[in-house]
């Protein structure tokens, strides 16, 4: 509901219960309780009360005015409307300064100004003095002060100010006296004006009773002796007949009443008395019987037209039988006043002498509840305070079951509170230890959250928050934002051969140097070997500057345990905004220019260009087709062949995997299977590989071709990720090939990782009688002394030795040390990558043992090569 509403809302809520309560003093006004004396018991004030309070003094005052205007209407004694009327606007004025005392208020109001006003009202009416008007002034100022009390109460108790939609709430908390007198005077009053009500109208049906009795017996009489008499008025109203008549009513007269004979037109015959039949000045209350009627007289003169209920009489009206006279008896209702008011001022003596005991005994059960329950206020006030500074409590004692208990509880509670006070310091002072100690965590989640803990540099997400942070201050000035990305060259061969130990302490030492060459720019650890530098500059040549020395931090060794480490770095440079608008673009081109650089050659940086995404967009569609690739059989094998340096003889072949790729054609291993490893393809398509080289292998041999060895290459993953002897097995029971035609080409890195696993691996294999091979053998970091430890059948020296070994001494008297080393130890060595004759002469010089390279044959699909090898065998 909006702000606007609600307002709305309320006033309409309000706007009803005010004419729900004006509509319900109307309703009391009508429905009122009859008592003596003509007066009526109503609770009109009670509403209206409840509405001054409730809606202000000027709403309550008009619909005090609405309500005893239509009630001067209604009813005749208009006096008590405009006594009513009075009482809202004193007692509305007086509640204005004493708000919650609105039953004094109008106590005060009945007892100095309504209860006297009526009286000298009265006084003057009828010049008179009667103990029947004191009692008429204490049956209205009982009534009004009822009225008070009940609205009173109903302020008190009842959520008035709630249902009537009124937003404040004045009333205030309850005294246990005042509680106890309200319910004490309830408990008497209520009762009392019941039982006076009751009392009333039982006193008054007797009287009328006694009354209708004695008419009905006089008249009785009268009747029977006119009838005995024979003398009838309507045949003969002569003067005889009139004093016959007159002496009958005399004979049955008496002090407490009179008697009147009327004809059949209504003309008194005879009467006595100075009370004739005249019944314009009187009024009939009230219908009592068939015979009997309550008259009370009117005094039209008087302003008011108060009815003088003390002055009213019993009518009674009897017909003489079939003679078409009537009989009125009346008799006056002050031959009852005596008896009546004698019960009346009883019954109220006994209700004020009762309602003052109910006080009085409030007011002692009161306090001899309320001192215990005051003390035990006083001493709870600010408990937890007083027992936090070790104040002495002093307890009350009570005889009051109830009230012991609840004294006993709160003692409970007291030791139960220095208990948790004592608790609480205790968790306090841990919480402050635990804060403390919070603190310091706090300062290392954020060291472990925003820097590597390797290096000490900012980490991946301090980097992406500073160059946000870099991008804010930057935007709008002429200063320009430079991102590098750094990557070690080789640092995984490092990790595989020396291990990681050796790879941690050098990336702590490439930190090292970063930090002190890049002082214009921040430097940051990715994560791995790559670094990543961000700073601002105004001139290209200032990145420029800034890459050439980032290289040249590279150009002195590292010092691992006294082994010199030569490495070099590559670095990918992207510039904001003109190689992205936004950093995670920046960053992408900044990755994708150090890959390019990486490509082209060691310690070399590149700038990012546009064509560089092209180039990782094929390397990721490439990487993406590996899996597919496998599924869809586009992977073939092509073999090259091994020849005998001494015969110049076919003596082996090299399985080499090709992949026709539907969309890119022929891919070259070099491009995929780098990929393969990342995305750790390599052990399915191994898998394959050696499976197919076996398998062609045998059927070779079943076409009756020459059996030969065939050498697969096996990444070194297999020795720690994969199942290689379980592979090796599976593939050789399934195809049948003997693995004695088997061999398998290892890294020398694999070694240098974790050679005891590898030993141990190889070993087994070699018994199988499969053959080992290193390959790539000089472009690691192993020693030729770990060399003798290693079960392996043959070296291959990698193509970087045999190029230029016919012009270059130093390498060759390597290559000649290499091979007399190897022979020593009972292994053969095979040269790859020999493509001219003078390679070839000059290593069958150097007594290499196999010769394999482009010389010879390039790698052949398997039904080619299937002829070359027919060939070698004619």
């Amino acid at each position: 509901m909006s702000t606007v509403q609600q307002p709305k809302r309320n006033r309409w809520i309000i706007a009803m219960s005010f004419l729900l309560c004006t509509l319900l003093a109307l309703i009391s006004e009508r429905l009122g309780y009859p008592f003596l004396y003509g007066i009526t018991f109503t609770f009109t004030s009670v509403f209206l009360l409840v509405g001054l309070r409730l809606f202000g003094f000027w709403p309550g005052l008009l619909a005090a005015a609405v309500v005893h205007t239509i009630g001067t209407q209604l009813m005749e004694q208009s006096l008590f409307h405009y006594i009513g009327l009075l009482e809202i606007a004193i007692v509305g004025l007086l509640v204005r300064k004493y708000p919650s005392h609105l039953f004094v208020c109008d106590a005060a109001f009945w007892l100095l100004i309504a209860a006297p006003l009526t009286y000298l009202t009265h006084v003057g009416q009828y010049n008179a003095m009667g103990t029947d008007l004191i009692l008429v002034t204490s049956i209205v100022a009982i009534n009004g002060l009822l009225n008070a009390l009940c609205a009173d109460i109903a302020l008190q108790y009842l959520p008035l100010s709630r249902w009537s939609g009124i937003a404040r709430d004045w009333r205030r908390s309850s005294s246990l006296n005042r509680v106890m007198l309200h319910f004490s005077v309830v408990c008497v009053i209520l009762p009392f004006l019941l039982n006076i009500y009751i009392s009333s109208t039982g006193s008054f049906k007797e009287a009328s009773r006694h009354a209708e009795q004695l008419s009905s017996s006089v008249a009785s009489m009268i009747g029977r002796e006119y009838m005995e008499s024979r003398i009838r008025y309507e045949d003969n109203k002569s003067e005889a007949t009139l004093a016959y008549l007159q002496s009958l009513i005399a004979k049955h007269s008496s002090a407490l009443y009179t008697i009147t004979i009327t004809d059949g037109s209504g003309t008194v015959i005879p009467w006595n008395g100075s009370i004739r039949n005249d019944t314009s000045s009187y009024r009939i209350n009230k219908a009592l019987s068939n015979n009997l009627q309550l008259l009370i007289p009117v005094l039209k003169e008087h302003p008011l037209h108060i009815s003088t209920w003390h002055e009213g009489k019993f009518r009674y009206a009897s017909s003489i039988h079939d003679t078409g006279l009537m009989i009125h008896i009346d008799i006056p209702l002050h031959n009852y006043q005596y008896y009546l008011f004698n019960k009346y001022i009883t019954h109220f003596i006994y209700l004020i002498t009762l309602a003052l005991f109910a006080a009085l005994v409030a007011f002692f059960i009161n306090r001899w509840l309320g001192r215990s329950l005051k003390r035990l206020a006083e001493a709870t006030n600010n408990l937890p305070s007083r027992l936090k500074q070790e104040d002495l409590i002093e307890w009350p004692s009570s005889n009051i079951f109830e009230i012991h208990a609840l004294i006993s509880n709160f003692k409970q509670m007291a030791v139960n509170l220095v208990h948790m006070f004592g608790e609480t310091q205790k968790n306090s002072e841990r919480l402050q230890a635990q804060a403390y100690m919070l603190g310091q965590s706090e300062e290392k989640l954020h060291r472990l959250a925003y820097y590597d803990m390797l290096t000490g540099l900012p980490n991946r997400l301090h980097f992406t928050k500073h160059i946000q942070d870099m991008i804010t201050i930057h935007a709008g000035n002429e200063h320009k934002i430079a991102v590098m990305f750094a990557d070690i060259n080789r640092f995984k061969q490092v990790n595989d051969t020396l291990g990681h130990a050796t790879g941690d302490r050098l990336l702590k030492q490439a930190a090292s140097r970063f930090a002190e060459t890049a002082t214009s720019f921040d430097v940051f650890r990715l994560g791995g070997d790559e670094f990543v530098f961000a700073g601002s500059y105004t001139d290209v040549a200032e990145v420029h500057n800034m890459a050439e020395q980032i290289g040249e931090a590279f150009s002195k060794p590292f010092e691992i345990d006294g082994m010199p480490l030569y490495l070099t770095i590559s670095i990918g440079i992207s510039l904001y905004p003109l190689d992205g608008e936004d950093i995670d673009t920046v960053i992408s081109n900044a990755d994708i220019a150090m890959y390019s650089a990486k490509e082209e050659g060691d310690g070399c940086y590149r700038f990012y260009k546009p064509k560089l995404a092209s180039v990782m967009t094929e390397k990721m569609h490439l990487e993406n087709g590996l899996y597919n690739a496998l599924q869809t059989n586009q992977f073939s094998l092509h073999y090259q062949p091994k020849m005998s340096a001494s015969t110049g003889k076919l003596c082996g072949i090299e399985a080499l995997i090709r992949w026709q790729h539907p969309e890119l054609g022929l891919i070259p291993p070099d491009k995929f299977i780098p990929l393969a490893e990342q995305a750790g393809f390599i052990l399915e398509i191994d898998r394959w590989v050696f499976r197919e080289a076996c398998r062609q292998n045998k059927a070779w041999q079943d076409a009756g071709l020459p059996p030969i060895c065939v050498s697969v290459n096996i990444s070194g993953r297999h020795f720690f990720q994969g199942n290689l002897i379980e592979m090796i097995v599976t593939a050789l029971e399934d195809t049948q090939l003997s693995p004695e035609y088997v061999s398998i080409e290892i890294t020398e890195g694999v070694f240098m990782r974790n050679m005891e696993q590898v030993i141990e691996t190889i070993q087994y294999l070699r018994k199988l009688g499969i053959l080992i091979s290193m390959d790539d053998f000089g472009t690691g970091y192993s020693t030729l002394n770990q060399l003798q430890r290693l079960p392996i059948s043959d070296v291959k020296l990698d193509r970087s030795f045999i190029q230029g070994i016919t012009t270059d001494e130093k390498k060759s008297s390597i290559v000649r040390a290499i091979i007399e080393l190897v022979h020593s130890m009972d292994m053969r060595v095979v040269a790859e990558g020999v493509e001219t004759d003078d390679e070839s002469q000059f290593c069958k010089e150097l007594k290499c043992d196999e010769l394999q390279g482009y010389l010879f044959s390039r790698p052949l699909p398997a039904h080619q090569f299937e002829a070359l090898l027919a060939g070698s065998a004619a």
